[in-house]
């Protein structure tokens, strides 16, 4: 029984002749020979310690929370589509908090950033913008100094993750219907 495929094998051999076939697997390889990826260290020493820190705290609060981090922000927030989209996932794509605290049903309750003293002029616009979007959500918003090493008072830093609201502001922690 022979089983010829001429349309398949004719078409294959021009590929190969004119190496066609050949460009689209050396442009995958290539990127891996070019770069070789190996694990990294996700958190700094000072970003390890907040975060220690930062789960006891939301333990405390959350006991089924998640602290998620560094964290792009158009996974914390949401913006009307009345506008592009596109457009403000262009302005804001790259930018990172550095922990997102959440509730055991996965709403942001709480956003920690860790700025950087020596930022450049250009992180510096990029964290302006990040604080105006943060503050418009009205999320609770701490600001982590890195040299800070904690004194172990829980309490406070738990006072400071999660400000008590009342009145019109206040929300309990149960699940939201989207």
């Amino acid at each position: 029984m022979l089983n010829l495929h001429l349309p398949h094998a004719v078409g294959s051999w021009l590929n190969r002749l004119t190496g066609q076939d050949e460009a689209p697997r050396a442009e995958t390889s290539d990127t891996v020979m070019r770069w070789p990826p190996t694990p990294t260290r996700v958190l700094a020493s000072a970003e390890r310690h907040a975060h220690k820190c930062i789960a006891k705290a939301l333990a405390l609060e959350h006991p089924k929370g998640f602290l998620l981090a560094h964290v792009p922000l158009h996974k914390l927030v949401r913006v009307p589509l009345n506008q592009s989209y596109r457009e403000w996932l262009s302005r804001t794509g790259l930018l990172t908090v550095d922990f997102a605290l959440c509730d055991e049903h996965g709403s942001v309750c709480s956003v920690v950033l860790m700025p950087v003293a020596d930022d450049q002029a250009r992180q510096l616009r990029r964290r302006e913008r990040l604080l105006r979007v943060l503050e418009a959500t009205d999320l609770p918003l701490t600001l982590w100094e890195r040299e800070w090493q904690g004194d172990d008072d829980g309490e406070r830093l738990r006072g400071m993750l999660f400000p008590k609201r009342r009145g019109a502001g206040y929300f309990a922690d149960l699940p939201q219907s989207h």
